[in-house]
């Protein structure tokens, strides 16, 4: 019996470009798009994405990793940011479907800024029971324990849960802590990996 399908966001629910990102961020500073690529500061994107530094301390890591910015403003940056959302995907049928019989949660690797400005316009937001953000529970996938607190904080035990992600190693510790896991791929995929479970 499962009790909750957990979602995971980008690349799953929501098509995203970090590409798009790059090449405003590139366009704004005069910099190659390799140099912008090269100068991203994953141990503050990690701090970030955990909630350990707000968005101002995100953007100045990232003047502060570039080799010259052209006074890059704020506001330059977080509209850059944006880019990164590209819009929803056809996996939110299958969302819907799954919600006619299961409670959904949402798990995401994610920051403030796309949850709070950005996704609100999307339909899968308004249609989940719950959600488990990164930067809310100060975990990352694929660190174990976020998929414990999740199973926690949506009071079921891993065995009766399913985790879907587009990144086989976050469902791989998924399934090492003992919840049943699929490797998004496409929605045809998903569906038929969702049958046997009987949530569809």
């Amino acid at each position: 019996m499962i009790d909750i399908v957990f979602f995971d966001i980008g690349g799953v629910l929501l098509t995203i470009s970090p590409e798009a990102t790059i090449q405003q961020l590139s366009q704004h500073t005069g910099l190659t798009p390799e140099i912008v690529r090269s100068a991203f500061p994953e141990d503050a994107h990690d701090a970030y994405e955990k909630g350990f530094i707000p968005d101002e301390g995100f953007y100045q890591a990232y003047l502060k990793n570039l080799p010259s910015h052209k006074g890059l403003t704020s506001s330059q940056f977080w509209n850059a940011w944006s880019q990164l959302i590209v819009g929803e995907t056809e996996t939110i049928d299958v969302l819907m479907s799954v919600s006619r019989t299961t409670k959904i949660w949402l798990l995401s690797n994610t920051n403030p800024m796309h949850i709070e400005k950005e996704i609100h316009v999307y339909q899968f937001p308004h249609q989940v029971d719950g959600t488990v953000y990164s930067f809310d529970v100060g975990l990352r996938k694929p660190d174990p324990a976020i998929y414990l607190k999740a199973c926690a904080m949506a009071k079921t035990s891993p065995e009766r849960s399913i985790f879907i992600d587009d990144l086989k190693e976050n469902v791989d510790v998924a399934i090492s802590v003992g919840m049943n896991g699929i490797h998004f791929r496409n929605v045809i995929q998903l569906k038929k990996e969702l049958e046997p479970f009987g949530v569809l």
